[in-house]
């Protein structure tokens, strides 16, 4: 049975088409551009479906690939469960909105350039909005089955990052309140007195001792 999700070649081409976006962009990394087509290659190679290797055995399990470190691990795994990457939809939000809108299934290339000539819209969450506002359902050759189809895939989508925001912000006010904490204890706490040390004899400073009386005459 051939496991759920994209297939190698598909996953290939989508780190292939990251790198091109990236020397698009002006990217000065050459090294970042020859990761991702190295890590392509890779994939394009494999007899395992990679989305068995991450079934499997999760991110470690990529790493593990010639070319597949920690970041492209989680690229991968990303398009592996929601057939996204969000580094590549923000690069092409950037560069190729048409592409971008491309990648939704009910949204075909002729679709994706009306979306954006006669509505203007760049983003997924563009998009979301006018699928709710009704201009989407108000272009011609646009029926309520492709608006509903549309609907559901963006909430899935941005419910899932709005999801992923919600954590990370929420791990941020921790480590805030945390920093917080141990500030104000520093500031109430006020010096540690330190313990005496319990020094050899030998160590010891010797005391001297003067008599009150002169020593009596031999």
């Amino acid at each position: 049975m051939n496991p759920i999700g994209p297939t190698n070649v598909e996953l290939a081409e989508a780190l292939e088409q990251m790198a091109e976006l990236l020397v698009r962009r002006g990217e000065h990394n050459p090294y970042r551009v020859q990761a991702y087509l190295q890590a392509a290659g890779t994939v394009r190679a494999l007899k395992v479906p990679v989305a068995t290797i991450y079934g499997d055995g999760g991110k470690e399990a990529l790493t593990e690939l010639p070319g597949v470190g920690v970041s492209l691990a989680g690229h991968i795994a990303q398009y592996v469960e929601s057939g996204r990457i969000g580094l590549r939809d923000r690069l092409l939000t950037a560069s190729d909105p048409v592409s971008l809108l491309e990648t939704l299934p009910s949204v075909g290339h002729r679709l994706a350039v009306r979306l954006v000539d006669d509505l203007g819209v760049r983003s997924l969450s563009e998009l979301e909005r006018a699928a709710h506002d009704g201009r989407l359902a108000s272009m011609a050759g646009v029926g309520p089955r492709t608006v509903e189809a549309i609907r559901l895939q963006l909430n899935s989508i941005l419910n899932r990052s709005a999801r992923r925001r919600a954590r990370r912000v929420n791990r941020q006010v921790a480590q805030m309140m945390a920093a917080e904490h141990y500030e104000a204890h520093e500031h109430t706490a006020g010096p540690v007195a330190e313990a005496p040390v319990d020094r050899p004899a030998a160590d010891r400073p010797q005391a001297t001792i003067y008599s009150l009386f002169p020593p009596a005459a031999a």
